[in-house]
């Protein structure tokens, strides 16, 4: 998976992607961005359009798409979690059990 998707979300910019591969983790349909078929340009076309004839959405879907790449992507969450998952993996180690 590319993190262009991400990146933009976490800018503000809202994003059109196909329902390929981890983008439907990123994008949620109507509130961040959209999301068409794989290979449906027609319904790409028109989420392009969309956003063209309808600049008043863009702030919404900007906001809504950076918190959640915020909630989802910060560095300090995401350090806490690897820590944690590092301590676990610490305690249930044999090697540690035998100190």
């Amino acid at each position: 998976m590319t993190t262009a998707v991400i990146q933009a979300l976490a800018t503000g910019l809202p994003a059109i992607t196909t329902d390929h591969s981890g983008f439907p983790d990123q994008i949620h349909n109507g509130k961040n961005g959209f999301m068409v078929p794989e290979g449906d340009w027609k319904a790409l076309a028109e989420k392009i359009i969309f956003y063209i004839d309808h600049p008043e959405t863009w702030p919404s879907f900007s906001a809504y798409g950076r918190q959640l790449m915020v909630e989802k992507y910060d560095s300090k969450p995401l350090i806490d979690r690897q820590v944690n998952l590092y301590k676990r993996i610490i305690e249930r180690s044999p090697v540690t059990q035998q100190f």
